[in-house]
Formats: C-alpha cells, structure tokens, sequence
C-alpha cells in the first residue's frame, strides 16, 4: 500500500511539474486580457445565445489552458 502512495505522490509532482509552464502562461496571458482588453469587447461578441458566440468562445478558450 505505502508504494502505490508513493507511485502516486511521484507521478502527481511530476504530471504538476510538467504542467507549470503551461499554467502560469495561461495564467500570464488571462491577466494581460484582463488588464488590456474592455469588458464591452466580451460582452458584445460573446453575450449573444447562438453559434457563433460558441465557437469565439472556444477559440478563445484553446489557448488558455485554465478554461
């Protein structure tokens, strides 16, 4: 039981440790859209309920890996 914890605990640092740099640009690029871009910009392309939101959404979305 104790080497499976620890089989779990090394693969969970590990998979954290590879998955640093992807975070904290995805954290560095929300702050930059946060800090730059208005909140009119969202809310005019992306309120509308129909399909074309959607897929703004979600290509916004692609690049961030937070969503």
């Amino acid at each position: 039981m104790l080497t499976f914890i620890q089989n779990y605990w090394d693969a969970l640092v590990m998979m954290t440790a590879e998955m640093a740099p992807y975070l904290l640009l995805g954290f560095f690029i929300a702050g930059l859209l946060r800090a730059f871009v208005p909140h009119g910009l969202y809310s005019r392309h992306l309120a509308p309920r129909n399909m074309k939101s959607v897929v703004k959404a979600a290509l916004l979305g692609i690049p961030l890996p937070l969503c």
